[in-house]
């Protein structure tokens, strides 16, 4: 296992694109991040909009179920569909009692989206969810002092690139506690419906998860200029692949080698 640790690692290392590319404009590598605040409670009583218009606040939807917070921006087209989409397909896999335990929060990075462009977002991201699921999934919009706030609270950093008139930020959500605290994060894309399933239960225990382990956030690297974030992720990914498939033709024909050898008169 540590063998595979060491692998993965260096084959993030050599693929980053700080290896192969200029550092980000303006600070941006510095600037966006995602943090680990375990155990600290979000500002709950923040005003935001719902896809429906409605005035609504993130201690709405806390006090019986933990709740997942996504932050996103409704125009992205690259990152924000990946995590929610993964989310939600992690989410129907899991039983329905631990899939009714928990809330979904969308919070827009993008102070100019607007309850209309959520309530597209809902559609376009939960397009396929089993009837009724959606209603757990709430996408909303708020003034920037509220999104800053929260999202320093959640460790989430985030900057807004002028060229592109993107967002530059990284992949994954928080997950909270029934009573606001955060319980676990999940960085980048994949995980499992298991662990997804496990980390609701005890965040609805109220149990704190231990940090993410480093390595997750090394591989998980995202060049908010060049957009490389994916490619890096998609790379490694391969080049582990690789690794474990010449491993594996590697050990196989060293095992038929010593059967032949064995078999062999005089052995």
């Amino acid at each position: 296992m540590r063998t595979l640790a060491a692998a993965l690692l260096a084959l993030c290392a050599l693929l980053s694109p700080e290896r192969g590319a200029a550092a980000p404009a303006d600070g941006y590598a510095d600037r966006v991040g995602f943090d680990q605040h375990l155990d600290r409670r979000v500002p709950a009583e923040l005003a935001f909009r719902d896809e429906n218009g409605r005035a609504t606040r993130l201690d709405d939807y806390l006090g019986l179920a933990p709740v997942g917070l996504v932050f996103s921006y409704y125009g992205c087209s690259n990152l924000c569909p990946t995590v929610i989409g993964n989310l939600a397909a992690r989410l129907a896999r899991t039983s329905g009692a631990t899939a009714n335990k928990v809330q979904v929060v969308v919070v827009s990075i993008d102070p100019l989206d607007s309850p209309a462009l959520a309530a597209l977002a809902k559609r376009k991201y939960l397009r396929g969810l089993v009837a009724g699921g959606a209603e757990r999934w709430h996408f909303l919009s708020g003034a920037q002092p509220d999104i800053a706030r929260l999202a320093d609270a959640v460790g989430f950093r985030y900057a807004y690139d002028e060229a592109s008139h993107q967002y530059a930020h990284p992949a994954g959500f928080a997950l909270l506690t029934p009573d606001g605290r955060i319980a676990r994060y999940f960085f980048g894309f994949d995980f499992s419906a298991e662990e997804l399933a496990h980390a609701i239960d005890e965040a609805g225990a109220r149990r704190i998860a231990s940090p993410i382990q480093r390595l997750l956030q090394i591989c998980f690297h995202y060049d908010p200029v060049s957009g490389r974030y994916s490619a890096v992720i998609t790379a490694a990914l391969q080049g582990l692949s690789i690794v474990l498939l010449v491993g594996t033709f590697a050990l196989v024909g060293r095992t038929r080698w010593r059967a032949r050898r064995s078999a062999s008169p005089g052995r």
